[in-house]
């Protein structure tokens, strides 16, 4: 018989060796870990314009994953950027090129104003 805990479980422990750990704190622990971007820091970590963030986010949309969403301002969900950007912009190599500008830049914005 199908034990569905037990399957869960063995999933678990094999995602936990190939290194996936499951998502803790909030979503204000998400921004502070660069979870949520502006559209400025998107454009900046793929070395494009904001107005290319926006049509990203356009096309991402009419394929049902939008990149963000929009309050006062555009917030872009750090992970839908990048697997849009894996696949629709360039693949894995220019995924890693964006992980790889965030590491340099998020340091420094993510600095308290007075600290800036």
């Amino acid at each position: 018989m199908f034990d569905r805990n037990r399957m869960i479980e063995m999933h678990l422990q094999m995602l936990a060796e190939l290194g996936w750990e499951p998502p803790s704190g909030d979503v204000i622990d998400q921004i502070a870990e660069g979870g949520v971007l502006t559209i400025q820091q998107a454009a900046t970590i793929c070395e494009t314009t904001g107005q290319t963030i926006y049509r990203w986010n356009e096309d991402a949309t009419s394929k049902g994953q939008p990149l963000g969403k929009k309050g006062v301002t555009w917030l872009i969900g750090r992970a839908r950027l990048l697997d849009y950007i894996e696949k629709h912009q360039g693949g894995l190599p220019a995924r890693v090129k964006a992980e790889n500008r965030l590491r340099e830049f998020w340091p420094i914005w993510s600095r308290a104003p007075e600290a800036a």
